[in-house]
């Protein structure tokens, strides 16, 4: 797997280029997940809140505006995933 010289990330994950903003449906898409899923992992009252997920970025203005996620965040979650399983 390629990697970037400057964050060590991969370059190509399945067709996904690090530095992009990918959407929900592609981070449901490179995660194998759900909608409900991602956003229980984001709600601090969801019995499966996981504080390592990273957060959305806005991408609008308004309040019920567009959001996404930084491709190399979700990519940096993916790896330290892989790393504590690996450790356990």
């Amino acid at each position: 797997m390629e990697r970037s010289k400057e964050s060590g990330l991969p370059v190509n994950l399945g067709g996904y280029a690090a530095g992009r903003v990918l959407r929900l449906k592609d981070v449901q898409a490179l995660l194998g997940v759900g909608r409900s899923t991602i956003y229980d992992w984001l709600s601090q009252k969801s019995p499966r809140y996981n504080d390592a997920f990273p957060r959305p970025i806005k991408l609008s203005t308004t309040s019920r505006g567009a959001i996404g996620w930084l491709e190399a965040d979700v990519v940096r979650w993916v790896e330290s995933c892989k790393t504590f399983a690996v450790n356990t």
